[in-house]
């Protein structure tokens, strides 16, 4: 999966080391960047952006389990961990919201 696989430039972990960060502070979210989905899986970035109501609880779920892997007690502190996207890009204009 994606969380598990995405490395920077130097070929090191960024969202394992971001989840480890997120527990390590008690934390019950982790940002994924939506570019970096975009650019190593866009068949994912075109559901997430499609269908986020769909897609997020699956991204909640495996960020969840990549968890429970490290720190198997986690789920006493929370038992729900959430991946917020951030980066998005939005084409809508803001008349068509209305």
């Amino acid at each position: 999966m994606f969380l598990r696989t995405f490395t920077d430039e130097n070929g090191q972990p960024i969202y394992e080391v971001r989840i480890q960060e997120m527990c390590q502070n008690n934390r019950q979210s982790i940002e994924v960047n939506f570019v970096h989905i975009s650019n190593k899986q866009p068949t994912l970035a075109i559901w997430l952006a499609e269908e986020p109501a769909s897609m997020l609880p699956v991204l909640n779920e495996v960020a969840a389990d990549i968890v429970a892997e490290v720190f198997p007690d986690y789920y006493k502190i929370h038992p729900e961990i959430f991946v917020r996207i951030r980066d998005l890009p939005v084409e809508d204009k803001l008349r068509d919201l209305r």
